[in-house]
This record gives C-alpha cells, structure tokens and sequence, in this order.
C-alpha cells in the first residue's frame, strides 16, 4: 500500500477530514473506519510529504479541500471502494471468535503500537490491556507480516465460543 491510498481510505468516511485529523489517523492516534493493512509505519512522516501528498490527490481530482476540511470525491471513492471491497468481505463474513493475548517486549515497541491499530482496522475489539477478540481466520499476509517483523512468538491465539452459563 501506499501513502496514497491511506490518505485516500482515511478521507473515504465522507466526513470533512483537517490535516491534523489525517496526520492523527496516519499514526494510528485515531481510528480509521475503513482501513486496509497498511505497510508503511507513518510515526516519522515529514510534514511536505504529506502536503504534497494531499496536493496530488486533489490535483488528480480523487480529493477535495472543503472549508471544514478534506473529502473524497467520487473518483476517489470508487477507487478505494475497489480496494477495499475484500477487506469490507473479510469483515462481515466472520464472527468475534478469536482471542489474541500478546505480552510483547518494549525493544518491538513500534511493532507493538503498530499491532494494536492493525488489531483495530480488522475489527477487533479491546477487552483488557493485550487481549483482544475479533474475527477468526486473520488474512495469510497479515499472519506472515507478524513473523517478517518478529513479533510472532509473543502472540497467544484462542478459539472463543459463548456460552450461556446461566
């Protein structure tokens, strides 16, 4: 993925989306509704980039400058509607059943804040500081990028079923 097309899905809700609003999101200070795994770890983007960025996007017509901020246009909503058509797919098509219990060390500490946006952008939800319960069958590349960043072995993963005990 590409800051392109993140800057494209932050602004896809259709809410007039400010800069510091977008640089928040990037960072993962914010929740993204709609957000595809993004490879790129924006913590040190530099300010022109980003401007530049948005620059492009409206010059290509994908996004507009509102008074209130910035919006995706049509154009742009098709395109990001397109790519993120299976992520949407993956979302609906899974039950809460999956546990995740991860105890990773403070020298993967941007690998760490890193996993707990991602865990949030798969739909996953906060049950207590490292567990997490979301849709079971996580995507293959978002298992092997945990590896290729080699915080894999500090994650826990449990089949969840409700019961009613009462």
């Amino acid at each position: 993925m590409s800051l392109t097309d993140d800057v494209l899905t932050i602004c896809f809700s259709g809410y007039h989306t400010s800069y510091k609003a977008i640089r928040r999101k990037l960072v993962g200070l914010e929740a993204v509704p709609y957000k595809y795994k993004s490879e790129i770890n924006y913590q040190n983007i530099k300010e022109q980039t980003l401007k530049t960025t948005l620059y492009r996007l409206k010059k290509k017509g994908l996004l507009e400058k509102k008074k209130d901020g910035w919006v995706t246009t049509k154009i742009g909503k098709n395109l990001i509607e397109k790519k993120l058509k299976h992520f949407k797919q993956y979302q609906k098509s899974f039950k809460k059943d999956l546990i995740i219990i991860f105890d990773i060390p403070e020298e993967h500490k941007k690998e760490r804040y890193w996993l707990r946006k991602e865990l949030i952008n798969l739909g996953f939800k906060l049950l207590q500081k490292s567990v997490w319960i979301g849709p079971a069958a996580l995507p293959e590349e978002f298992i092997q990028y945990l590896n290729q960043i080699n915080i894999l072995p500090y994650l826990k993963f449990f089949a969840a079923k409700e019961v009613n005990i009462v």
